[in-house]
């Protein structure tokens, strides 16, 4: 804390909104622990688990602040997205939520600190239940796919489509997030839409494109646009492109296989 009658510095301002962040994820984690105890004694119904359990998650992962515990919003954020469609809580469902809250106690630790931890931590986080599939049948793989797409109906049916191949992905929304994302959990796979806002999807492929860290990453670029489209006329040569349409099933097998990621 900082003594009276002065005024802290950058780095006094810092240790404070991470010892509050700290505190906030602590008391987030200790709520996983009583709703699942409430829930295996029976003292609670799980449709109303699921209600409390989503507010708490959704506001801390809002209120998260930039710049501090990288790898705890990284995990917060993943289980916001698990979170956010359920409407009850299962055994397996519950099972899920305590495996991220193990997660993010070992991130407030720093045991997942560096990129080699952090990128594989992401691929054994448990997968999201909300799609319609047998993963008894369809085996999960370790391959983590990046959306950067601004239509929440189109993310999701592309999501379904990667869960059905046995990838798990993860959509972000704001094209300047995605570069935290990709460096952190460099993706096996980075698709984004063209249109999506302030910068298009050829200018993310660009960027991705020039920096060493990102080169090697595949990037495959959702558009309605022909390949030879004036606005296609910067996407670098490596890069796949997948058509919105009947045709997209077939454009993301193509891209897989030529990614080698099928």
């Amino acid at each position: 804390m900082s003594t009276p009658n002065m005024v802290p510095n950058a780095d006094e301002i810092e240790r404070e909104i991470e010892a509050e962040f700290r505190e906030d994820v602590l008391q987030a984690i200790d709520t996983v622990a009583v709703i699942a105890s409430n829930l295996r004694a029976g003292a609670t119904e799980p449709e109303a688990a699921v209600v409390g359990l989503r507010a708490a998650v959704r506001t801390l992962n809002a209120q998260a602040p930039t710049g501090v515990l990288p790898t705890v919003r990284l995990v917060l954020r993943r289980l916001d997205e698990y979170v956010g469609p359920l409407e009850t809580l299962t055994e397996a469902t519950l099972s899920d939520i305590e495996a991220f809250a193990s997660r993010l106690e070992d991130a407030l630790d720093g045991h997942l600190d560096g990129a080699d931890a952090t990128a594989r931590m992401v691929r054994e986080l448990p997968l999201k239940r909300t799609f319609d599939i047998d993963f008894e049948v369809v085996i999960p793989r370790p391959v983590e796919v990046l959306l950067i797409l601004r239509d929440r109906v189109g993310a999701h049916l592309i999501e379904r489509e990667l869960a059905a191949c046995g990838l798990r992905s993860t959509c972000v929304r704001v094209p300047f997030d995605a570069f935290e994302q990709v460096f952190r959990t460099r993706p096996d796979l980075i698709i984004a839409g063209q249109e999506i806002g302030e910068m298009t999807g050829v200018d993310l492929a660009c960027a991705f494109a020039a920096m060493p860290h990102t080169r090697d990453i595949p990037f495959a670029l959702l558009t309605s646009y022909e390949m030879g489209h004036p606005a296609l006329r910067d996407l670098p040569p490596r890069a796949g492109l997948l058509k919105k349409g009947p045709s997209f099933g077939d454009d993301l097998a193509q891209a897989l296989s030529r990614f080698d990621i099928l």
